[in-house]
């Protein structure tokens, strides 16, 4: 925001930048507010996708639209480039790659398409961390039509219990745990059923330590949100976990986390070294980071920011992330002072359904939430006649609730009065 005494920049004098759109991602409204005062939006939209089309009206309010559908990767450059913009970005894992090729033709700061695969590329990703020294889980790419021995084998290389995943995948979709040699054959048959090439990898699953280090009554692993402008990794924030659903499906989030000095100090280390093998040299991250009775591991880094870590932080902290992920990406160097100052506990809860896949028949207590202290916004995903599958991972939860609370003690008080007061059938 400019100071009271200077002028606020005209549209017209901000610099454009190329937004590369992907449906499910952010929510177009809330990156046109973030771009107020920072920059003109050019949305970079393919229309042969399922979901874009419908979206280009909207879009096409909110900035200039540029359809790169049919083109080839040169030209859908050169057509971008003829509006001259001044940076380049996405917020979806689905056009990290993409994304990071424009930019390299176009010459702007972003991922490169290495740094982009790896990111993407859980296989790679994993490969990446291990060459540096991190500890990772074991992981072996799963062959196409495996037959018993290849899985005898498989299970050896892993061991068993492990999490069987696509290798390019977010949101803890299709995503199962398996006990023995017979599960795996029966998940890698269930996550293949409509693609019986898709690629996908089985790693080994790490086990939390015996102590709750992640808070009590909260669940071992955590995020560190990060930004990254030409120097080492600037770390904003870690955001907690409420203990998820089975096999892996997250219910809420908070931050500040509620791990404290020396073990956070570990967790930003490992965040900061895992960045840095992998190349980053610009951007926002979001690390995912298990608590284990050996120290922190490295579950995944995410080349982008993470699902609902805006509304928290801008609630405990202030800060506008989608605007500071525009301003890097038109080449700003924030300012980077630590872990930002909390003012107040933001949390987002996923509720799910209470049976793992059906049809939702009735969802009662919403009109009570949205009422209670605290709680800022209630958002309906799933109406009675929508399905509920667990295998759509985070994505299949029912219903969101959105706010803030004095402190970890007044969040474990919001999560049992949400179990006590939503109420949800299926059928």
């Amino acid at each position: 925001m400019a100071p009271p005494h200077e002028r606020a920049p005209a549209a017209g004098d901000l610099p454009l930048l190329a937004y590369v759109h992907r449906p499910g991602s952010f929510d177009a409204l809330a990156l046109r507010d973030a771009a107020r005062g920072v920059c003109r939006l050019l949305w970079v939209v393919d229309t042969s996708l399922e979901g874009v089309a419908g979206a280009v009206r909207l879009l096409d309010r909110l900035g200039e639209v540029v359809d790169v559908a049919g083109r080839a990767p040169a030209d859908a450059a050169a057509l971008v480039a003829a509006h001259r913009p001044a940076g380049v970005l996405t917020l979806a894992d689905a056009a990290l790659v993409a994304t990071a090729d424009l930019a390299e033709r176009l010459g702007l700061a972003f991922h490169t398409p290495d740094v982009a695969r790896r990111l993407t590329d859980k296989h790679a990703q994993r490969e990446a961390l291990a060459a540096a020294g991190l500890r990772v889980p074991v992981v072996a790419d799963v062959p196409v039509g495996p037959d018993g021995e290849d899985l005898e084998v498989l299970a050896r290389r892993v061991s068993l219990p492990a999490v069987l995943k696509p290798r390019v995948g977010e949101g803890s979709l299709d995503t199962f745990l398996v006990d023995s040699v017979a599960e795996l054959g029966a998940a890698v048959a269930e996550a293949r059923a409509s693609d019986a090439t898709r690629a996908l990898v089985l790693e080994s699953y790490i086990p939390d330590a015996p102590t709750p280090l992640g808070g009590q009554g909260f669940a071992g692993y955590l995020s560190v949100e990060s930004v990254v402008a030409g120097g080492p990794p600037c770390h904003l924030a870690t955001n907690g976990r409420l203990p998820p659903a089975p096999p892996f499906r997250e219910t809420g989030f908070f931050i500040p986390s509620a791990v404290a000095p020396p073990l956070l100090d570990e967790v930003l280390e490992v965040a900061s070294a895992a960045i840095v093998a992998l190349g980053v040299t610009t951007g926002c991250l979001h690390t995912e980071v298990k608590l284990t009775a050996d120290g922190p591991v490295v579950i995944e880094v995410n080349g982008r920011v993470g699902g609902g870590v805006p509304e928290m932080l801008h609630r405990a902290c202030g800060v506008d992330l989608l605007a500071l992920a525009m301003r890097v990406a038109l080449g700003e160097r924030p300012a980077c002072g630590g872990l930002l100052p909390v003012a107040r506990l933001a949390f987002l809860v996923y509720v799910h359904a209470p049976e793992p896949s059906g049809v939702v028949t009735s969802v009662e207590g919403m009109a009570e939430v949205r009422a209670a202290p605290g709680v800022d916004e209630v958002v309906l995903r799933r109406v009675p006649g929508d399905r509920v599958d667990w295998r759509e991972g985070n994505h299949g939860h029912v219903l969101s609730v959105l706010g803030t609370a004095e402190d970890h003690d007044g969040l474990r008080a919001m999560r049992r009065y949400l179990d006590a007061t939503l109420r949800i059938e299926v059928s």
